[in-house]
């Protein structure tokens, strides 16, 4: 057999082989990128967003009402011409109730679904998902919840998250699960509203942007978005603004005399802009004011999140976790009621501001 022939046989399998495959196009299937929950007791209401390429991309929806996620999905399917398919999710969300109420059950059933991917973004909603899903069909496919909540993630002031971690951080020791939370502002668009905290199975604390930030620091995943904070100088009050570009974060656990320290330690890089008019960075002297001043801000709003996860009874950043490492006869029930209640942390920051205003 010549080469000729020989390539034209391989050629000839190959495309009967792709021939066998699954043919359908994505016209012909509902391709379900949201999928949110409600509290429908009994049981639950289920809501499903997908784009209908056949309308040009316009958002559609479907509900189903049941007492278990799969027979939920099963109605939304009865009511469609095209089989609804979930493997391209991209955003799961709870209402606030039914966050509230304990999410157990959807981290065992649906959450280890393995047709989703571990890397979908989980969030909790404000409003009900049904009343917030006709808002988002209306608005159109572009402005799908998922979009914001993503790109706020790699370069805004959202912490990262999404269902591995959520799972990590459910099933694993000495640490306690951390979703976004969305709503609709007065204008009646999405924002992400805070950052909400679970003990165990339920959404116990919220923190708001402001905190959620520096949760984002603590937390050490993308260390990029922006910090208000005040310059004050003779006399004189005003905002500034710092936006960090890069960081890194390490913890450690030391156990001292007076008790168990968390010592923190970032390194922070940066610009100050929108400053105050009085306050010139051409000055060496009035940089270092500044360096002095931001650095203390973020040290005193650091300790204040820390102690106000600490007094919750919640621990999102894994202390115990940390702990554990360091210990062999580790206790989780012990070391939550005994030790973390009094747990001291230390903070130390290396600041390292770039010039803003030179050429100003």
């Amino acid at each position: 057999m010549s080469s000729l022939a020989r390539w034209l046989g391989i050629f000839g399998i190959v495309f009967a082989l792709g021939g066998c495959g699954n043919d359908r196009m994505v016209d012909n299937i509902r391709i379900v990128t949201v999928l949110g929950f409600d509290d429908g007791r009994p049981g639950y209401i289920g809501t499903a967003l997908y784009s209908d390429f056949t309308q040009r991309g316009k958002v559609g929806t479907l509900q189903g009402r049941a007492g278990q996620t799969q027979l939920v999905l099963n109605e939304m399917n009865g009511q469609s011409a095209q089989p609804v398919k979930i493997e391209k999710l991209r955003l799961l969300l709870f209402s606030r109730e039914l966050a509230e109420s304990g999410l157990s059950y959807f981290i065992n059933s649906i959450c280890r679904n393995p047709l989703i991917s571990n890397y979908l973004t989980v969030a909790v909603s404000e409003e009900p998902i049904t009343s917030l899903a006709k808002v988002i069909a209306e608005q159109g496919s572009r402005e799908l919840p998922y979009h914001l909540i993503e790109q706020n993630m790699k370069s805004g002031n959202i912490p990262r998250s999404n269902l591995s971690m959520m799972l990590f951080d459910y099933h694993g020791l000495g640490r306690d699960v951390s979703l976004p939370v969305i709503r609709l502002n007065a204008a009646g668009r999405l924002q992400v509203s805070g950052y909400g905290i679970f003990k165990e199975e339920r959404l116990k604390l919220t923190l708001n942007p402001e905190e959620m930030f520096y949760y984002k620091l603590l937390q050490g995943y993308s260390m990029r978005g922006e910090i208000p904070f005040t310059l004050k100088k003779n006399g004189q009050e005003g905002t500034a603004l710092f936006s960090v570009s890069y960081g890194r974060e390490s913890k450690h656990a030391v156990m001292k005399a007076d008790g168990l320290h968390i010592q923190v330690q970032l390194a922070i890089s940066g610009m100050v802009k929108e400053y105050p008019r009085w306050m010139d960075l051409r000055k060496d002297s009035n940089d270092r004011e500044v360096d002095r001043q931001l650095e203390k801000q973020i040290r005193e709003r650091l300790m204040s999140l820390l102690a106000k996860l600490r007094d919750s009874g919640v621990d999102p950043l894994g202390v115990g976790d940390l702990v554990r490492a360091y210990s062999r006869d580790w206790d989780e029930k012990e070391f939550y009621e005994r030790l973390y209640p009094k747990t001291a942390f230390d903070i130390a920051i290396n600041l390292q501001l770039t010039k803003s205003g030179i050429g100003e």
